[in-house]
């Protein structure tokens, strides 16, 4: 059994507001001018802070923008989880007699991505091509995916259940899918920006989502759940 005299001190509010401060600064900066073009000093001089309080926080720059990652994965996951609750009952409602194009719909109504995770896209995908050229950053990376992905699973399997529908698969695996699909999206509004309306993506992302979860769910009513 662990000495709680061992452990180590809980951070001071001081400290804790300090590294808040430091976070909210670190996106306005990365927002403004991606991660590889920022420096912690922008990054201290945005939150008025000196370097040293920023090394008494984080040890790099890019254990920055993996602590920002960590609070931006776990609103996501909060947001998911927020409007799967407000879903549910319009589903129950319809249960086993949702349409495609009714979940199309619906997935167009609660779970389009915004502009906010556009900007997001684009600053994951820089860091992505870091991690790749530096193998040290890709476990945190790989991790932030996995925890990610594994918070909003239970989350979507109670959204199909509710809708009279099951997976065929695993939904650990189905969820990886059901992502890609979703980046792919974001990947072309970052691409078109204002040479095309949100509008239309958002809607062809919502036709693509709902066919891809009728191909890997079926009527809860037929056949044995998956095996994981």
């Amino acid at each position: 059994m662990t000495d709680p005299s061992l452990a180590p001190p809980a951070p001071s509010a001081r400290r804790l507001a300090t590294r808040a401060r430091l976070l909210e600064a670190a996106a306005e900066v990365f927002a403004e001018v991606g991660v590889q073009g920022a420096s912690v000093e922008a990054v201290c001089a945005r939150a008025g802070f000196t370097r040293g309080a920023f090394y008494s926080n984080f040890a790099s720059k890019e254990e920055l923008f993996l602590a920002l990652l960590q609070e931006e994965f776990d609103r996501r996951a909060r947001e998911v989880r927020e409007q799967a609750l407000a879903l549910e009952p319009l589903l129950r409602d319809r249960s086993g007699r949702v349409t495609p194009s009714e979940a199309a719909a619906l997935i167009l109504q609660f779970f389009m991505p915004s502009h906010d995770a556009t900007a997001w896209y684009v600053l994951e995908t820089e860091f992505l091509m870091l991690a790749l050229r530096d193998p040290s950053l890709s476990p945190g990376y790989d991790g932030f995916m996995d925890r990610f992905y594994a918070d909003v699973a239970g989350v979507i399997e109670q959204v199909i259940l509710a809708a009279g529908r099951r997976f065929t698969i695993p939904v650990a695996h189905a969820v990886p899918v059901l992502a890609g699909v979703y980046e792919r999206a974001l990947r072309a509004g970052a691409l078109a920006g204002e040479r095309r309306g949100a509008g239309d993506i958002n809607a062809r992302l919502g036709e693509r989502l709902a066919e891809l979860l009728f191909a890997l769910t079926e009527d809860a009513a037929n056949g044995q759940p998956s095996v994981d």
